[in-house]
């Protein structure tokens, strides 16, 4: 009666397939593998976020942003529906918003991440019949807590969440993924942790880097500030990176 394809399980997020899958999770998980790559890495000093933007012709490249600021401390790079991820985006803003006025302290990496974990668990456990269906967004979390260490988490489609010292989401997850596990020490401060995004991005883009086509944005722990790099700071990173290939 049903397909392989999923026909006939794939119609709501509360239908187990004979096999245990649920597909409308599945197809969300394809979203983000089909979305264009962010990077996250973790440095002695602190925490850099790294995408690429797919700027269109004649698109104003300063209207599509792919790395957010959540809180004075906290930033998310995202990868997916961009519209699923405006919609997180502003449910972790108002998050840190309530957590601050909750318990006088600035929300962790980690408690933002569970927050966003909740409601796409939420969003996943309603009928699609009611409107519901899984976001098609995956995000990487960047913070330096009030402890002073920094963080780094990723949030995928189904809620899971997990730490990590660098991590890939995107269409370039696996190649660059592999980059990383070869390449990341450790002992990288900000500077070197964003030259290995940089080079770990060039695996697997297809067209040239420049200004216009990647954002980057740190939380260094000195100032535990996130900030997000101008156009003729990255254009230093890039020409930096050149020369070294040179």
């Amino acid at each position: 009666m049903f397909g392989i394809s999923g026909a006939g399980y794939d119609t709501s997020t509360g239908i187990f397939s004979p096999e245990g899958r649920i597909f409308a999770a599945e197809y969300a998980k394809k979203a983000v593998e089909q979305g264009a790559t962010s990077l996250g890495i973790l440095a002695k000093d602190g925490v850099i976020l790294l995408a690429e933007k797919r700027v269109m012709p004649l698109q104003e490249p300063d209207s599509v942003e792919k790395i957010s600021k959540i809180d004075e401390h906290i930033g998310v790079a995202t990868s997916g529906f961009m519209a699923d991820a405006r919609q997180l985006i502003q449910e972790a803003r108002i998050k840190a918003q309530s957590y601050w006025l909750t318990y006088e302290e600035p929300i962790s990496g980690e408690a933002l991440a569970e927050h966003i974990c909740n409601e796409k668990v939420t969003r996943l456990s309603l009928d699609m019949r009611q409107g519901g269906r899984p976001y098609g967004v995956a995000m990487l979390i960047g913070s330096v807590d009030f402890d002073g260490i920094p963080r780094l988490f990723m949030t995928d489609p189904v809620g899971y969440h997990w730490g990590y010292l660098a991590a890939v989401i995107g269409r370039g997850s696996n190649a660059a993924g592999e980059f990383l596990e070869k390449n990341y020490k450790k002992t990288l401060k900000i500077p070197e942790a964003i030259k290995l995004a940089l080079e770990a991005l060039r695996q697997v883009t297809d067209t040239d880097l420049n200004k216009e086509n990647v954002e980057i944005a740190q939380v260094p722990i000195k100032t535990g500030k996130f900030y997000r790099l101008s156009y003729s700071e990255i254009e230093s990173y890039l020409a930096t990176q050149e020369k070294s290939q040179e």
